[in-house]
């Protein structure tokens, strides 16, 4: 087995021996516990980066310093040899390593170089690697958000009307707001007008806020770095003071704001500011935001995870993004349309982030359904807001409400693959919101009895006895999703299960699964701690639904759950609903079965006849 599709020792031994790990635990858990934490704790895994493939540029430069063959997108500058970047080159950061690219007519490029043999752990796109191996590369640049189309798309993204997303494109690209009114042919007061109306309903006090969410969402960077300030303040060559100034101010705050969470007076951050802007050749707040938002992006960039899981076609998700009124951060979600189909909420699991299994959505529109799918709270591209250990599912609730009625949806059915806890908390919450019901292979909560089969078996040992272990186990295991190793771990959870087997010999479904956890990479995974922490040890109170229009799909053949053990539990909770036995089903039948799962929706939202 190659090395790029193994994980650190302690997890693939797990994976290739379940059932000693489940011995072990059973044996004594406090010292399989001392053994995991000596062995893995102390690893260091960096976070990553998820970026938009068209808001990025690379060069790669041969031994002699030519450029070597391949395709650069017309946003950037011709260089044909790397003394010919290094002109270009303003020495910013403490290594010299920072690039800057000033652009007639546009905001400047920023970009970093670095010789090639320090690139292993960027997330470099598989074939720029490849090419820079065979061709025998000696240094890569890369640059940051350049051409209009991914800023363009991000902006879309938000669902503003069309003036606010030209002006909000605009001052992005260009810096300043006069400078987009300029460019558009319209007045300065008609693109202010249009900028203050777009962050209203983006719910972000004012430009620099826009600008710099804006670009993260450009971008694809998602939350979840938290020495943000650190990381700017060595890149830039700046003080500590002034990297959490930046970063204050390029998030919205105002001086006076920011002054009370430094601990100093607005006349000082002002003196600072007028500094910063002098360092970096800056004119207005705008051109500020985009510069920190753009440098960070590029830093998360460069300190990505081992070996190269390559990148994500932005066509793939349908992203949408909206922002919390109460500025606890963003929403992410998906809406796989098409508008004219009836809505279907689809709930992932606490092990995965929104991405829909293709079969699913190809079926719900193939049938006149149109998906639409959130990140919960702490999970993928959505901030973590309110939600805790003691109320995982509050804020996520919230977030969903907020969609619907942004939507004009006020009862939506929902299929959930596993993520059943959610869905039961948003049911009691909000009953009225929530239509029929179909829980897809839904994870009982664990207790002593419960039953523990295979590799997740032994993860589920291992939380039920050990809190300590869950967040250790996300924070190592997802730092090493490569696409590789989740082809490995789907081919080692599924055995047992011959539908689930099958399934992995589809490339579309292990591409699926990838999807799906790629993005814990990132370190935005606080939500599925926060939720494996109520599954594996309680906290939450779950009280009986009297709903009839509820169903629970379990199949036969899932490697991890036992049907008793879940019929059991879910008619506790669903004693209106109906629990059914799926033969031959595995742990992914919204892959496997979609058709059946669809059917079991329908079949619950016709009229009933008294």
């Amino acid at each position: 087995m190659a090395k790029r599709d193994r994980f650190t020792p302690v997890f693939q031994q797990m994976i290739d021996e379940p059932e000693a790990s489940l011995e072990a635990l059973r044996t004594n858990a406090a010292a399989f516990e001392r053994a995991v934490v000596a062995a893995e704790g102390q690893a260091h895994f960096a976070q990553a980066a998820i970026p938009n493939r068209s808001a990025l540029a690379f060069i790669l430069f041969g031994q002699r310093g030519h450029r070597l063959p391949a395709d650069i997108p017309d946003w950037l500058p011709p260089c044909e040899s790397f003394d010919e970047l290094l002109l270009f080159v303003d020495p910013r950061s403490r290594d010299g390593r920072l690039i800057c690219i000033p652009v007639a007519g546009e905001a400047p490029l920023f970009g970093l170089w670095a010789p090639f043999a320090e690139t292993e752990n960027w997330n470099l796109p598989l074939s720029l690697r490849e090419t820079g191996e065979r061709n025998g590369a000696a240094w890569v640049a890369i640059f940051a958000g350049g051409g209009r189309q991914p800023i363009e798309e991000a902006v879309a993204a938000f669902g503003l009307p069309a003036l606010q997303q030209r002006v909000v494109g605009a001052v992005v690209r260009l810096g300043s707001l006069r400078a987009a009114a300029d460019a558009l042919g319209i007045s300065y007061n008609t693109a202010r007008e249009a900028m203050s109306d777009a962050a209203g309903r983006m719910h972000l006090p004012n430009m620099p806020a826009v600008v710099r969410t804006v670009v993260w969402a450009a971008f694809g960077v998602l939350p979840g770095d938290v020495d943000a300030a650190v990381q700017l303040a060595d890149m830039l060559a700046i003080s500590d003071r002034q990297a959490r100034i930046a970063l204050l101010i390029s998030g919205g705050a105002s001086r006076e704001e920011t002054a009370r969470a430094i601990g100093t007076s607005a006349a000082v951050i002002k003196k600072e500011l007028q500094l910063l802007y002098a360092t970096f050749g800056l004119q207005s707040a705008a051109e500020f935001a985009r510069l920190i938002a753009e440098i960070h992006a590029l830093r998360l960039f460069a300190r990505s995870v081992d070996n190269a899981p390559g990148f994500l076609d932005p066509a793939i998700e349908p992203s949408r993004f909206s922002m919390r009124p109460n500025g606890r951060g963003m929403i992410a979600w998906s809406d796989y349309g098409p508008a004219s189909g009836r809505p279907v909420l689809i709930v992932h699991s606490n092990w995965c982030c929104r991405a829909v299994p293709r079969p699913l959505v190809e079926e719900l529109q193939a049938r006149k359904w149109r998906p639409i799918a959130i990140d919960r709270p702490g999970f993928g591209a959505t901030h973590v807001g309110g939600a805790s250990r003691e109320d995982p599912f509050s804020q996520a609730i919230a977030d969903a409400i907020q969609l619907l009625d942004a939507l004009n949806i006020d009862r939506i059915p929902i299929i959930a693959r596993c993520g059943a806890q959610f869905v039961h908390a948003f049911k009691t919450a909000s009953p009225d919101r929530v239509g029929p019901v179909v829980l897809v292979a839904p994870t009982p909560q664990a207790d002593a009895n419960g039953k523990r089969m295979g590799v997740v078996g032994a993860f589920k040992e291992a939380f039920y006895r050990s809190p300590r272990l869950v967040e250790l186990f996300f924070r190592v295991i997802s730092a090493q999703f490569t696409f590789e190793r989740v082809e490995h771990l789907m081919r080692s959870i599924t055995k047992g299960s011959p539908v689930d087997e099958a399934l992995c010999e589809d490339p579309r479904f292990i591409r699926d699964r990838f999807r799906a956890l790629r993005p814990f990479t990132c370190g935005n995974y606080i939500g599925g701690i926060f939720e494996e922490l109520v599954i594996s040890h309680g906290g939450w109170c779950f009280d009986p639904l009297q709903v009839d229009d509820w169903a629970v799909l379990q199949g036969s053949d899932d490697p991890h759950n036992d049907f008793d053990e879940v019929r059991r539990y879910w008619e506790q909770l669903l004693p209106g609903g109906s629990v059914e036995n799926i033969q031959g089903g595995g742990r992914f039948m919204t892959s496997s079965h979609p058709g059946l799962v669809v059917d079991r929706l329908e079949a619950m939202q016709r009229p009933r006849l008294n």
